[in-house]
């Protein structure tokens, strides 16, 4: 491997960025991609590239953004726009880049986790993230989404339909917020996120959404969704997909679904969810949908800051009294590797280095991952061999690990 330098992207460079990204992943144009230097990110805190000469070969680009788990926002980092010149390929340069930026992450950035939607899995795999979530794409006929008989009705509630605005940030993001924090996944949606990436309004065709009010005039759901085919009358390559579907009762639940199925015209419908939401209990004829697993489309996360991560997990005093001394494996982040002692402190947990403790628990720092997002439970993660605990310490790493509703996000970058 060659010995590249690694520095933060300058200002004059960015033209080069956006030329390698677009090359590589295509989609957005360069001038869009251009535009995101400003509005999104800077580029010499949010950029790293490795450079030989005045080359350069490979680059990660690194959004701000905050991932609610379990009611806590954690400060994270969203891998992006990772390639490196197909001159170049296969000589560990990006591996090499992606070790750095996890130091970057950690000291600059200051973020405890860090997330990406990987296109080549055992890269970062291999670096220590690990796949976060379980979601399914369900697809049917649109009668395959009517709500169960068993849902109850709000009379009087209404749907509004229409394309997305810029102005619909300030509307759902409020209910979005309600809705999120309490799982493990979802993102803190920075604006420009909302505007470009969840309602597309810089897209030729910005999203449609309907907006469920409930009978008093409170907006308490919405459904956003994309129309893709043209529609002569029902023909199987149009598709209505839903991009996002949430409800802050299951009234809404029923009402949103019940407008989703109403769409007979439309060959099929497309639902990527996760098991956040009971969705087969939501629909009258579950047999009628079928289920995929599409793990492309599943957010993988790595633990940046053991310590920061384990001191930000929500506070639940664990039902037995007692500390646990955890040895992590992690290859590639030195400051995480070793034996910390975690326990309960007024109120919050700690975590703290104890190099000369005998471990009560190990486990690697993919692992680990798996745990906080709540993909795998302790209990799981002992079956498969990828914990070994001894059962004094269960209780602490089961209440530490606890989640209230699996993972999911419904986003990518």
């Amino acid at each position: 491997m060659s010995q590249l330098e690694i520095r933060p992207l300058r200002p004059d460079e960015t033209t080069r960025f956006v030329e390698l990204s677009y090359y590589s992943f295509a989609g957005r144009s360069p001038d869009e991609r251009a535009a995101d230097f400003g509005r999104r990110v800077s580029a010499e805190r949010n950029v790293l590239v490795a450079v030989d000469g005045d080359e350069i070969v490979s680059q990660v680009l690194m959004y701000e953004l905050g991932v609610w788990i379990d009611g806590v926002r954690f400060p994270s980092a969203g891998l992006a726009n990772v390639a490196t010149v197909p001159e170049r390929a296969r000589h560990g340069h990006a591996s090499q880049l992606l070790k750095a930026a996890l130091a970057w992450m950690r000291d600059t950035l200051g973020v405890a986790t860090a997330t990406l939607y990987a296109t080549v899995h055992p890269l970062y795999d291999g670096l220590g993230w690990a796949l976060a979530e379980d979601a399914l794409r369900y697809t049917g006929p649109p009668a395959a989404f009517r709500p169960s008989p068993y849902l109850p009705v709000e009379e009087g509630g209404r749907i509004e339909r229409r394309p997305a605005t810029v102005d619909d940030v300030d509307l759902l993001e409020p209910l979005y917020r309600e809705f999120a924090m309490p799982r493990c996944g979802y993102l803190d949606r920075p604006r420009w996120f909302w505007e470009d990436v969840v309602l597309r309004t810089r897209a030729p065709q910005p999203r449609w959404v309907g907006l469920w009010y409930r009978a008093d005039g409170q907006l308490s759901g919405y459904v956003l969704y994309d129309l893709n085919g043209p529609v002569l009358g029902p023909r199987p390559e149009s598709e209505l997909r839903v991009y996002e579907l949430m409800a802050d009762r299951p009234e809404g639940f029923h009402a949103l679904l019940s407008f989703v199925s109403a769409h007979h015209l439309w060959g099929r419908v497309e639902l990527n969810a996760g098991r956040d939401v009971p969705w087969l209990s939501l629909v009258a004829n579950p047999h009628q949908l079928d289920a995929q697993a599409s793990l492309r489309q599943h957010f993988m996360l790595r633990i940046v800051d053991v310590p920061r991560a384990v001191c930000l997990k929500r506070s639940v005093s664990p039902v037995s009294n007692g500390d646990v001394a955890l040895a992590i494996r992690d290859d590639v982040c030195p400051w995480n590797h070793g034996t910390w002692l975690i326990g309960w402190r007024d109120g919050r947990w700690i975590c703290e280095a104890a190099p000369d403790r005998e471990p009560d628990a190990m486990l690697d720092i993919r692992t680990l991952a798996t745990l906080f997002t709540g993909r795998l439970s302790v209990r799981q993660a002992v079956d498969v061999g990828a914990v070994r605990v001894r059962d004094d310490s269960r209780d602490v790493l089961q209440t530490l690990f606890s989640t209230a509703y699996p993972p999911h996000s419904p986003d990518s970058f």
